[in-house]
């Protein structure tokens, strides 16, 4: 890379680095399987055969409009033995009362709006105890099926990404997932090693299709923040990583957002210099309206007096 191009990776690591980072893995969850809802349904174990992605927009009776993290139409397979929906809620913290009362008005709306059955399932990497949980909310009973992503389900995805990365051969979309689950189910004891291993695999696949590789770099920079987030030096380093290849082939994919910023912060500090500009201008005017003002002052003070010992005190 040329100078500017250094530069400008430089500028753009800084800007990833300060961005925003709110609630990253329940952004990551809503993220990648709005993106890909098939290859997330198949590549997170979700329950049923994937027909197709539903609105996640509720309007409950009492007037509350809520957001489920997914909902899809499903065909019998597995456990499912019906046509129906699932709800897929992710959740790595404990589930409480309110949760439990939100997931069963999500139940109760794709009940209503497809008049066909809805199953309830919370993916976590939280040991539940038990793979359904009977549910009593609203004086009403519904079983919560829980989807856990163990540590053996996350090292089995970790390996086939490092199988796929060693024999060159293109990413499919499916495993290309898996980057996404690792990220935002690694538990706090392995999320270190986990993020720094599947950087490594990341920053070296080269084949793979151009916006999937933008997609999962999103989930990756946002993860690795947030589990990085009390070691800033290995934070910086790792995003490099994961950026570095995909800047020197693909710069406008992978800098349109991340340079849109750079562009808007650049315009900011433009009209901050512009307003920092006006406030001296007006400034200067404030002055310049006292100065005249005492001016005034003076002068009618002079004819005050001058007409004092012209009229007044002077005898006749």
């Amino acid at each position: 890379m040329n100078i500017k191009t250094e530069n400008l990776f430089e500028k753009l690591i800084d800007n990833m680095m300060k961005e925003t980072n709110h609630n990253p893995r329940d952004y990551c969850f809503r993220y990648i399987v709005s993106m890909y809802p098939k290859e997330v349904h198949d590549a997170f174990d979700f329950p049923g055969e994937y027909m197709d992605n539903l609105k996640v927009e509720v309007f409950t009776e009492d007037g509350r409009n809520l957001k489920m993290d997914c909902a899809q139409l499903v065909m019998p397979k597995g456990d499912i033995t019906c046509k129906s929906t699932i709800n897929v809620e992710h959740q790595t913290y404990p589930i409480h009362d309110e949760k439990v009362g939100t997931i069963y008005d999500y139940k109760l709306f794709l009940i209503h709006k497809t008049n066909i059955p809805s199953n309830s399932i919370v993916m976590t990497n939280k040991d539940l105890g038990k793979e359904i949980i009977n549910c009593e909310t609203h004086d009403q009973l519904f079983k919560l099926h829980v989807e856990v992503a163990t540590k053996e389900k996350i090292s089995k995805r970790l390996k086939i990404l490092k199988d796929i990365e060693k024999s060159n051969l293109e990413l499919p979309r499916k495993e290309a997932m898996y980057f996404a689950y690792i990220s935002i189910f690694t538990d706090e004891k392995n999320a270190k090693e986990d993020m720094e291993e599947i950087a490594k695999i990341f920053s070296k696949i080269d084949k793979i299709e151009s916006n999937l590789e933008l997609h999962i770099h999103q989930i990756l920079k946002k993860m690795i923040k947030f589990h990085f987030r009390d070691d800033e030096n290995k934070c910086r380093e790792l995003i490099i990583m994961i950026s570095e290849s995909i800047f020197q082939k693909n710069l406008e994919g992978l800098t349109y957002k991340e340079i849109s910023e750079i562009r808007m912060d650049e315009l900011n500090q433009q009209m901050k210099q512009k307003d920092k500009q006006m406030k001296e201008i007006e400034n200067e005017n404030q002055q310049l309206k006292q100065q005249l003002k005492e001016l005034k002052q003076q002068k009618e003070k002079g004819w005050n007096n001058y007409f004092i010992q012209k009229f007044l005190l002077t005898p006749n």
